[in-house]
């Protein structure tokens, strides 16, 4: 009475104890094998793998030409990050150079810097006694503050070479050229920057239609 559906009595395993049972008293045990249970479960566990394993062979999934090839390439190709080519470190050194820099230049202040385009002339003083060289701290225009004068002046006397007034104002003047060639440098350096980013924020299809062009044109 315990025979599970789909089993064939001579298939199962308890068929000869069950024959026994019927001389049993009712509170007597047997020993029955529960086959079908287990087999079951086999069944279900091999169904389970067996719809797994269609699932992942009939997996539908739309795609394009385009996401196909780029999914080779990056099996297959051997892909690069970005920081394979410029590492972080590179703008770890940018941002310590330019504090640096800001470093360096934050040191002139409080030291004498003349205006752009203005030079030290020298010269020799013919007097009765003899000749000696001096100095004058010259500009384009009028715009130093005068000694006597009412108005601004192009010119303020230095002296002697060896004047303190002379030395200072040439190292004013050292100053002004160095600031003039670090300013040249650092608009270098933003133009480098303004190409690199106008590089990275280019369409990537145009840039190489554009390389290929050029390709084309330097081989005809």
């Amino acid at each position: 009475m315990l025979l599970q559906p789909g089993l064939e009595p001579g298939d199962c395993p308890n068929y000869a104890t069950c024959g026994r049972a019927t001389r049993l008293t009712p509170d007597e045990e047997i020993e029955l094998v529960r086959v079908r249970q287990i087999e079951q479960e086999r069944a279900q566990r091999r169904s389970q793998r067996l719809q797994q394993e269609q699932a992942r062979q009939r997996e539908i999934w739309r795609t394009t030409r385009r996401q196909i090839a780029l999914e080779m390439l990056m099996q297959r190709g051997c892909p690069q990050t970005p920081a394979n080519y410029i590492p972080d470190a590179t703008f770890e050194q940018l941002t310590d150079a330019i504090a640096q820099l800001q470093t360096q230049i934050a040191q002139f202040e409080g030291t004498y810097i003349p205006p752009e385009g203005t030079f030290a002339h020298r010269y020799w003083v013919h007097r009765g006694y003899g000749s000696y060289p001096y100095n004058k701290l010259m500009a384009e225009r009028a715009m130093f503050a005068p000694a006597q004068e009412d108005h601004e002046v192009r010119m303020i006397h230095l002296s002697r070479d060896d004047d303190p007034r002379n030395h200072e104002a040439r190292k004013g003047i050292a100053r002004m050229n160095r600031l003039i060639a670090i300013r040249e440098q650092l608009q270098l350096a933003q133009a480098a920057l303004a190409e690199a980013l106008s590089l990275a924020s280019a369409d990537i299809e145009t840039f190489g239609l554009e390389v290929h062009n050029n390709s084309m044109s330097s081989s005809e």
